[in-house]
């Protein structure tokens, strides 16, 4: 399966935990490929990658943040669970693991929401962001934006309808992250308001 020559190295900086959800993140991936007419190695690839970061103690974390010359220009980026281990895993994969592909790597750093990309709004990272939440061994059940949204974001995913799905996310990831008090990126509103916008939908759409 793609990607598994990165598998010896992800399993000496993941948690098991961490990788089993790598795995899976895979999983749905190589689904949605064939739903969106993805390109199926990066698809694999970038879902088996997305959170090779995640698990870095903080001065490793930090030493890559300052190397890679990752900047910091919103209050939610500061968080690296939610936010900065997306880029940082991208620069990461970059250095250790000679992934070059643009798409790849775009899709790693703004499946946090995180920066300027230009694949941004690529549906291969959109893919990756559902993807992330859809994974089967995913618990939501004491979320409740997500325990209520989740089964609706995956009909819409696997649907193939992307900005239906994409609004659904991001519309519950906001009511999610207001309701903890978390800082919420730019990015995530300004995809929320251009999703919905499209859909003609307002905010009772996600409650």
């Amino acid at each position: 399966m793609q990607g598994d020559e990165y598998l010896p190295f992800l399993r000496r900086i993941l948690t098991s935990k961490r990788l089993e959800h790598s795995l899976q993140v895979r999983g749905v991936m190589a689904d949605l490929a064939e739903i969106y007419g993805l390109d199926r190695e990066q698809a694999l690839v970038a879902g088996l990658l997305h959170d090779a970061a995640k698990d870095l103690g903080e001065a490793e974390w930090a030493k890559l943040v300052a190397e890679a010359g990752i900047t910091i220009t919103h209050e939610a980026e500061r968080d690296y669970g939610h936010s900065l281990h997306g880029p940082v895993g991208a620069y990461l994969v970059a250095k250790e693991l000679a992934v070059s592909n643009p798409l790849i790597l775009d899709a790693i750093t703004s499946h946090t929401y995180y920066g300027d990309v230009g694949s941004f709004d690529a549906p291969l990272s959109w893919c990756l962001r559902f993807s992330d939440l859809l994974e089967p061994t995913r618990d939501w059940s004491r979320v409740s934006w997500l325990r209520r949204n989740v089964p609706r974001l995956r009909d819409a995913a696997y649907g193939g309808r992307l900005s239906e799905a994409a609004a659904i996310q991001t519309g519950s990831l906001i009511g999610w992250f207001t309701e903890l008090g978390m800082a919420i990126h730019p990015n995530m509103h300004r995809a929320w308001a251009e999703k919905s916008a499209v859909l003609g939908v307002d905010e009772s759409f996600v409650q």
